[in-house]
């Protein structure tokens, strides 16, 4: 693994050492915290094993790479055992140590036929800041925002449905979490990680079909290993979904990954920066409207696993999956839902019992060659036109649920069937075409 510099640690944990400042009035927070409600969507598999696997990890996360599991099934790993977790503030059972988490998991691969561990500390040094370092040697993919980990295990198991790529990652890295308020948070890490390929090793399912052959990509078409030393932003506002009022609550996250940067010597030189907004709006009490965009663009010359991808299961639900493909990215998801949903509990939003949805989704992806290193750069030129649409709807029963979408006319596409276990936009099971 190759040395870090002072000056690259030290930069990466600049935007934190402000943190004796803030205890005051993170403080001061803390006595208002009856006047506000955190908001979840409670359905699906969400509860008790399950719960602690799906912990919105793509928005809570200090650290570069998303966390995994360390009991899985994958077309690469096969059957992956493991024992331990990986979910931040949540101590491996064996090292309990007062004031200090420690969390990650070691085991084995049975289609790569190798061990692998994730291990990562952390300490909290007043309220409002956090520091923590991790090793890793693992399997990952940054699909988890398209389906959970949990729901595409059970896909790919069941019915042969694998909808994440993966990647080995090796390395290390540094972290830290700066709270501002009970709305903002800074977040930066250091990252040194090597990534190579991986590739199928089954295609073993209960049931025959799905698309668990899909040959898994290489990391890009001129390398199979890739040396990253990196520097990861990231601005949290209202990352834990608090509201007053339960009718409306956003979130934002804006991160940058940043490996083209003075004194790297990588073997990819650039920067990539992402944007994601989640809104959720209580119309009246059986109405719900659930919102997202998305914004990406990557500069300098990225590695093909860097790409933005839309298409399929979580994005463009009407399209082939990663049908589109570009250095610059705009997504939105917006559906409108109907039914009982409204059981406030500490003001907690939960569908139950029989609803409906209607939903479209939008997105354009596309590459922009030029030599600016300002990321709305590209984005000059966009038209509304060039915008792929899908539409559709559902029927929810409980945690079950059905949906059908369809591309608008102008947009790629088929008319897809769905059948999901989860009413969110990242929660789907798997899904049948039709000319």
């Amino acid at each position: 693994m190759k040395k870090f510099t002072i000056s690259t640690l030290l930069f990466a944990f600049f935007i934190s050492f402000s943190a004796s400042a803030q205890y005051y009035k993170h403080y001061k927070y803390k006595h208002y915290k009856s006047k506000y409600y955190k908001f979840h969507q409670a359905n699906g598999i969400s509860h008790e094993f399950f719960d602690d696997y799906e912990s919105e990890n793509q928005f809570k996360n200090y650290r570069l790479l998303p966390m995994n599991q360390s009991l899985r099934y994958n077309r690469v790993d096969a059957f992956f055992l493991g024992v331990g977790s990986d979910i931040d503030n949540h101590s491996f059972g064996y090292l309990d140590i007062d004031g200090v988490t420690v969390n990650g998991y070691v085991g084995y691969s049975t289609g790569q036929k190798d061990w692998q561990y994730r291990g990562a500390i952390s300490k909290h040094i007043g309220y409002s800041f956090l520091i923590g370092a991790e090793i890793l040697k693992t399997t990952n993919t940054d699909d988890f925002w398209r389906t959970s980990f949990t729901e595409n295990t059970i896909a790919a198991l069941t019915t042969g449905y694998d909808y994440h790529d993966y990647y080995n990652a090796e390395g290390y890295g540094f972290y830290s979490e700066l709270e501002l308020s009970r709305f903002i948070a800074l977040s930066a890490s250091y990252n040194y990680t090597t990534y190579t390929s991986a590739f199928n090793t089954s295609d073993y399912a209960f049931f025959d079909g799905g698309n668990i052959g899909r040959i898994n990509p290489v990391i890009d078409a001129s390398a199979d290993e890739i040396y990253q030393e990196s520097i990861g932003l990231k601005v949290s506002l209202n990352k834990n979904g608090l509201t007053r009022t339960r009718l409306l609550t956003s979130k934002l996250i804006i991160a940058a990954e940043l490996s083209d940067a003075k004194g790297m010597n990588n073997d990819f030189a650039y920067n990539r920066y992402e944007a994601t907004l989640l809104n959720y709006f209580r119309l009246d009490r059986s109405t719900l409207l659930k919102v997202r965009l998305m914004g990406g663009s990557i500069t300098g010359d990225a590695p093909d696993f860097k790409d933005f991808a839309l298409g399929g299961i979580g994005s463009l639900r009407a399209s082939g999956y990663k049908a589109y493909r570009g250095n610059k990215m705009l997504m939105g998801n917006a559906e409108l839902v109907f039914g009982n949903m409204m059981h406030f509990r500490s003001g907690h939003f939960e569908l139950d019992g029989i609803y409906l949805s209607v939903f479209m989704d939008s997105g354009w992806t596309d590459y922009v060659v030029n030599s600016s290193k300002d990321p709305l750069s590209g984005f000059e030129n966009f038209h509304t036109d060039y915008l792929t649409h899908n539409v559709g709807g559902g029927i929810g029963l409980g945690f079950l649920r059905f949906e059908v979408a369809t591309p608008l006319a102008g947009s790629e596409g088929l008319t897809t069937y769905w059948v999901r276990l989860n009413p969110t936009f990242l929660f789907i099971f798997f899904r049948i075409s039709l000319n």
